[in-house]
């Protein structure tokens, strides 16, 4: 797909990736509608995919809310002309052991980070079979393998990994012309470190090593050109999944080293997070220096032969 004049929605437009994947997809020449719950958020973003002379759409939901989201979904199609690409960027985290959790905030990242998700592609799907488009959504390693002291994130995207690729299925049996794609990163660079809702009253330890947003936006635009089922941002990520499914001692113990490392943390934190405020401020990075994927370019390029095959 040329995304020359293509019309894109991307949700968890106003922070992080989703801020990156909107500056990309506008650079593509894309017109991009922009949705999240914060209203201040998107309008700067909005105003960076103006300036690659695209048009933008500002449309704040909260993808819990099934109603907001099929208005949203509805005023995309009415007011930028259809829907092309959806981007599933979205998603919310909680810090902490599963016992200090308290329930409305483990339900809560679930309805955000999985339902969420179900009620965005439910909404779009009738508008992208129209016009043949595609589906990319944001998975995470999570989606295979487990992350300690954010349970109820990696149970998220876990259930989001065995939505995505049934309906993928479902899809390709039916002849539906919609492609899916689920882009898995690791950890990236984005303002989510600063804003989590945590349950211990400290922020967790960020990550020493993270991969920059527009790193993972590169793919994520990849894939809504030539539409992927899988793929995993970062050769660091992808060992953490070869070794949780091959060697399983050797990722019991990097793992529980990450969780040593996120406990870790000491600088205090008694604000709600964005699990329940809409506080984004329109920033794709978090300050800590991430970086570009080595793996990612390569596992695109290998990519090609087979879709050469299998256009073939």
């Amino acid at each position: 797909m040329d995304l020359e004049g293509r019309i894109a929605l991307v949700t968890g437009a106003s922070s992080g990736i989703g801020v990156a994947v909107a500056d990309q997809l506008a650079r593509e020449g894309a017109d991009v509608a922009l949705l999240a719950r914060s209203r201040p958020g998107l309008e700067k973003v909005a105003a960076r995919v103006r300036a690659h002379g695209r048009r933008a759409l500002v449309v704040p939901a909260d993808v819990t809310d099934r109603a907001a989201v099929d208005a949203a979904v509805r005023r995309v199609v009415d007011e930028l002309g259809g829907l092309d690409v959806l981007v599933s960027g979205h998603a919310a985290v909680v810090f902490g052991r599963f016992e200090d959790v308290a329930p409305e905030d483990f339900d809560r990242t679930v309805d955000v980070t999985f339902t969420g998700a179900v009620n965005v592609i439910r909404a779009a799907l009738p508008a992208l079979a129209q016009r043949r488009g595609t589906i990319v959504a944001i998975g995470s390693i999570m989606t295979k393998v487990p992350l300690p002291t954010f349970s109820s994130y990696a149970s998220a995207k876990h259930a989001l990994r065995g939505f995505l690729s049934s309906l993928r299925m479902e899809l390709k049996a039916a002849g539906d012309p919609v492609r899916l794609s689920t882009v898995n990163p690791g950890a990236v660079d984005t303002p989510l470190w600063d804003n989590t809702t945590t349950a211990t009253g400290r922020a967790p330890h960020k990550p020493p090593d993270s991969y920059s947003p527009e790193a993972v936006a590169k793919v994520v635009v990849a894939c809504a050109k030539h539409p992927r089922s899988e793929i995993t941002v970062g050769g660091e990520a992808r060992l953490v999944e070869l070794a949780w499914t091959f060697a399983r001692p050797v990722g019991e113990q990097i793992l529980g080293i990450a969780e040593r490392l996120y406990s870790s943390g000491r600088t205090p934190y008694d604000r709600p997070g964005r699990l329940w405020d809409a506080t984004s401020t329109g920033e794709a990075r978090d300050g800590m220096h991430g970086r570009p994927s080595l793996w990612a370019p390569i596992r695109l390029a290998l990519d090609a032969p087979l879709r050469l095959l299998s256009r073939d």
